[in-house]
């Protein structure tokens, strides 16, 4: 009886090593058969951001060649934060205003009058983009004409605002612009559709005279215009938020409203970019204590 039970011992001895072998061994391949997924996995995510990051070379943010954020103490000054020196001159009284309650940035504040506005030393370029956010204190459903930008000579347009000038398509938000031919090419839409009085709102205007140009309100197209014909040497100074010097074609009151985030690029910007631009141009803003917000967010709350 204790041969029988000495052999039972060792038959279980013998049974528990071939298990524990068994499962060490199991162990082993488990293990093995781990860790190569993982070294798939992780090869097929380097793999996959590889992709990723070659697709995006060469499609980095366009830069401007202006742009004012409107930051800055000196009243008479709106630096160009490019870092081209396209310094502008405020004139009339315009000033800045903060462009958010709260403490998130500043904007420049224009009234009615047509001798407010902001001079800067640049010759527009062709192609082009010119881009920026507005708050007017005025409905796009009222009556009256107003002018944002105006690069205009004494005899060929190149403005944005509503209406082409006193009394003429009051009921229109537009980008005009006229060829070396002196041929107008209009872009319009209906004011009282987009436009409203105390919200932001972000305005984008595109131009290739040789093909297409294209006026975009917060983000979407809403107009264009083909075959616009030779590019003109247009007016130098433009200037920002009211008329053309020559008086031609000036509206009857100037920007009357607030405008930030100025930017002109010396290409012809696409839809995607300008979505990108008017959500993440790099007016990021610090408010202290807080985490830092894109401006495209702060404008949407």
């Amino acid at each position: 009886m204790s041969r029988n039970y000495n052999l039972y011992l060792q038959d279980i001895v013998v049974a528990a090593d071939r298990i524990a072998s068994y499962v060490k061994k199991e162990n082993a391949m488990f293990n093995r058969t781990i860790q190569s997924i993982c070294k798939t996995l992780i090869f097929s995510l380097i793999l996959a951001v590889g992709v990723i990051l070659l697709s995006h070379i060469g499609d980095a943010a366009p830069e401007p060649e202006v742009w004012f954020s409107f930051k800055g103490k000196n009243a008479d000054v709106a630096e160009d934060t490019s870092g081209n020196g396209n310094d502008g001159v405020i004139i009339g009284g315009a000033k800045r205003v903060p462009s958010k309650e709260g403490v998130y940035g500043m904007g420049i504040e224009f009234d009615d009058s047509k001798d407010q506005f902001i001079e800067f030393d640049y010759l527009m370029q062709n192609p082009g983009t010119i881009g920026f956010w507005f708050k007017p204190y005025w409905d796009g459903a009222g009556e009256g004409t107003f002018r944002l930008f105006d690069a205009s000579t004494a005899a060929l347009s190149f403005s944005i605002g509503k209406g082409t000038l006193a009394g003429q398509l009051e009921d229109q938000f537009v980008f005009l612009i006229e060829s070396a031919l002196d041929i107008d090419a209009l872009m319009s839409v209906p004011a009282a559709d987009l436009v409203k009085k105390d919200v932001w709102m972000h305005v984008a205007v595109t131009w290739n005279f040789e093909d297409d140009a294209f006026l975009y309100i917060n983000g979407e197209e809403v107009a264009t215009k083909a075959g616009i014909g030779p590019f003109a040497e247009f007016h130098r100074p433009p200037r920002i938020g009211g008329n053309n010097k020559f008086n031609y074609r000036v509206a009857a009151s100037g920007a009357n409203g607030v405008i930030d985030e100025f930017a002109i690029y010396s290409e012809a910007l696409s839809a995607k970019d300008i979505q990108t631009e008017m959500d993440l141009r790099a007016s990021s803003v610090e408010p202290e204590g807080k985490l830092a917000v894109t401006w495209g967010r702060i404008k949407s709350e």
